[in-house]
This record gives structure tokens, C-alpha cells and sequence, in this order.
């Protein structure tokens, strides 16, 4: 990929990247070759969409200080933690095993954590993450804390066939759904369901956050 200036034209078909002069950084003497190791981009953030939006523990609190009472709140948050262990635990029903295994990659973000290791260096420019939906909301936290945050999931027992990295806890219970395992007949899938229930409502209750229906949040990078 070529760096060009705002006033530059590509010549070619080659990928390049447009970029203005208040985003260099280092300005090197005009004129004089570059060693690859001298052009360095660091991208920090990148646009995205998100549907449905969720309030933030800041909101919540200048609501609650404008006058909506505790009790709003504490309803908001049964309702949530209601609705998210319902769909991990209802295994009757003709389609019950395909909607577990949905609300599972759903809930542990297991599509997006497989391309963001796919891509690797690329991620980030792509907009993938290996975190889940609950811990990307955090925009305050620091990079060091989400990765402490893993930690919880149970220790790999093969390799994801798709990357070839370890499997997380919910891509061994979306495996173990997908070879015909059922919880109500596998005492093993039964517990790795338990113990990702138990790390999503833990999560769900210190990181507090309520959807809104029929909302839309987005992160427009200034350009």
C-alpha cells in the first residue's frame, strides 16, 4: 500500500491511502528517499454503526439525577439479565438447538473474534474485535483491561479450525451444539453453558447498560 498527500494523484490501480498534511506527524526533509520503517500510520479508531443503541452508565445517571426514579432502572436491568439467560437456557422447541447456538455467538461475539484473528494486523482497520458485544460498549476502558477480561474463558482444548487459535468457551459450546450434543443429554456442554451464563450476567450486572428499541448509535471518525 503507497502513502499519498491531499494534493497527490494516484497513478496506478495500486492500493494507497489518502492522508492530510495536520495528520503527519514527523516530517521528514523533502526530497530524499524513505526507509519503509520511516512511514508508520498508527490508526487509533474507525467508523461504525450499531443498532440497537444502549444507554451508558452516564446517561443513566444524568437521568436518574433529572428525575427518572431508581426503580426505572432496576426493572431495566431484570428485564435485561431476564431476556439474556432465557434465550441461553431454553432448550425445548423444534428449532431450540439452532437459536442456542445464534444467542451464543451473539452473546460471546465469536463471528467477529474469528475474523479479528483471521485479519490480525489488519483488525483494527477493518473494524473486528475479539471482544464481545458487552465489553466493546466501554469506550473508557483501557486496551491492558479488556484483554484481563479473557481470562474467564475456559482453557482451550483445540484449535479454532478456521484460524487455527484456541477456541474460546462459547466456540466449544457452539462445536459441541453443532456435532449434535444437546444440554439436557451432554453433562459437559450443560456445565460450559452454566459457566458462560454465570460470566454474562456477572458481566452484565457491573457493566450496566439498556437498550433502547428501535435505535441506532454510530462513531463517525472526523475526517
Amino acid at each position: 500500500m503507497s502513502l499519498i498527500r491531499e494534493d497527490e494523484q494516484p497513478m496506478d490501480n495500486e492500493r494507497r491511502m489518502w492522508f492530510r498534511p495536520s495528520q503527519t506527524k514527523i516530517k521528514y526533509p523533502a526530497g530524499q528517499p524513505l526507509d519503509p520503517a520511516m512511514l508508520t500510520i498508527d490508526l487509533l479508531r474507525t467508523s461504525r454503526l450499531r443498532t440497537p443503541a444502549r444507554l451508558s452508565p452516564e446517561t443513566i445517571i444524568n437521568l436518574h439525577e433529572n428525575g427518572v426514579p431508581e426503580e426505572v432502572f432496576l426493572d431495566l436491568m431484570k428485564e435485561s439479565i431476564q431476556e439474556m439467560v432465557t434465550s441461553l437456557t431454553t432448550w425445548e422447541g423444534p428449532n431450540a438447538m439452532f437459536d442456542l447456538w445464534a444467542n451464543v455467538e451473539r452473546a460471546g461475539g465469536v463471528f467477529a473474534g474469528r475474523r479479528a484473528r483471521e485479519a490480525v494486523g489488519e483488525a483494527r482497520a477493518r473494524g473486528y474485535s475479539n471482544r464481545s458485544p458487552d465489553e466493546e460498549e466501554d469506550e473508557q476502558v483501557d486496551e491492558d483491561e479488556l484483554d484481563s477480561k479473557k481470562n474467564y474463558r475456559s482453557t482451550p482444548w483445540w484449535g479454532d479450525q478456521i484460524s487455527g487459535c484456541p477456541s474460546t468457551l462459547e466456540e466449544t459450546i457452539m462445536v459441541l451444539l453443532d456435532s449434535g450434543f444437546t444440554p439436557q443429554t451432554s453433562p459437559i456442554l450443560r456445565e460450559k453453558l452454566k459457566q458462560f451464563i454465570t460470566k454474562k450476567v456477572e458481566n452484565r450486572s457491573s457493566n450496566i447498560r439498556f437498550e433502547v428499541k428501535q435505535s441506532a448509535s454510530a462513531f463517525v471518525v472526523p475526517g
